[in-house]
């Protein structure tokens, strides 16, 4: 009788400025396979980026999601997990009372800075675009977050630079507070601050200027679901192709779009709406400045999938003369068991 194949089962969990994302899979033989993933709205950054603290209530929130999360991870009984906070941990005044309270509850968070976040992005993002046809051209890699924009240039296997920009949908929203619909002060304001952020990585990318874009986040699987109703359908590992014409006038029409009209579009989720118009800004003004794209991808890869990408090439290369059960015992470097 054949070997039953031997895997561990990983959890990670991505404690963004918005959403919550709980990722579990199996791990066998350097590949990983989705069990559960589950995105939890918390807004743990709302106001905090103008304000400097976490809010009580964004707080309790995120902390309550963890727990059902944990939750979730045992009843799947996951060998190992892992959580990750990013911008609104990192530049929150109490940004450490937040992990320590998520730690009593077994998740031991890792705030890490922008460098290491489009690190792991990448490693996710890259998974998707194995199977693309592309040129010989250069990537961006568009991770837009609540706090943050984390880019990544490259070609092939090589990183030609990576950046984490303060241009985060809820960080610009807390800085202009902007009216509804946007007004024609509000775009401009954001054009602005953005061109100020991105001026370094466009004379940085001027040697090998990107031909394709991969936009990864909340806003680009909105847009995506817009255009193609079966996308969701379609294999989560392989990026899919935007029509850029379509792509770019729906940023047009939904940056002018007011929170009631947007509520009324079908395919938009209600927790996308109070950011979307100011995403779209962004993602139109990046296409427009970095005018050498010809093709826009989405992929549903980010900081979560890369950790796993990572994490099941060093499950496949540990010890196989040590045992690996539902017990976990074999531990992988970063990975722990869910504690409380």
């Amino acid at each position: 009788m054949e070997e039953a194949k031997r895997h561990l089962r990983f959890g990670v969990v991505d404690c963004g400025t918005n959403t919550f994302t709980l990722h579990i899979a199996d791990a066998v033989d350097g590949n990983w396979e989705t069990t559960f993933r589950q995105r939890r709205f918390v807004r743990l950054g709302l106001d905090s980026f103008r304000s400097g603290r976490l809010s009580p209530q964004r707080m309790r929130r995120g902390l309550d999601v963890l727990d059902a999360f944990g939750d979730t991870v045992r009843n799947f009984n996951v060998d190992q997990v892992r959580a990750f906070g990013c911008s609104a941990l990192r530049d929150a005044s109490n940004g450490a009372d937040f992990v320590a309270a998520a730690a009593e509850k077994g998740w031991h968070i890792e705030v890490v800075d922008g460098g290491t976040e489009a690190e792991w992005i990448h490693l996710g993002v890259r998974d998707t675009m194995r199977h693309v046809e592309q040129g010989p051209g250069s990537i961006l890699t568009v991770d837009i977050g609540g706090g943050s924009v984390e880019l990544i240039h490259w070609a092939g296997e090589r990183t030609l630079g990576r950046w984490s920009l303060d241009l985060g949908v809820a960080r610009l929203t807390d800085w202009i507070k902007p009216k509804d619909p946007l007004s024609q002060q509000d775009m401009s304001s954001m054009r602005r601050i953005i061109d100020g952020a991105i001026a370094p990585v466009l004379e940085a990318v001027s040697a090998a200027p990107p031909q394709y874009m991969v936009g990864t986040s909340g806003a680009f699987n909105t847009l995506m679901a817009l255009e193609n109703r079966s996308a969701h359908w379609q294999d989560p590992r392989v990026a899919d192709p935007f029509e850029m014409e379509v792509l770019r006038a729906r940023c047009v029409a939904l940056a002018a779009a007011s929170k009631a009209d947007l509520h009324k579009i079908e395919g938009m989720h209600p927790d996308r709406v109070p950011y979307m118009s100011v995403a779209c800004v962004l993602i139109g003004h990046m296409l427009e400045r970095f005018g050498t794209i010809t093709q826009v991808y989405r992929s549903r890869h980010t900081l979560a999938e890369g950790a796993l990408v990572h994490a099941a090439d060093l499950a496949h290369h540990a010890d196989s003369s040590e045992p690996v059960n539902g017990a976990g015992t074999v531990t992988v470097e970063g990975w722990h068991p869910l504690l409380g």
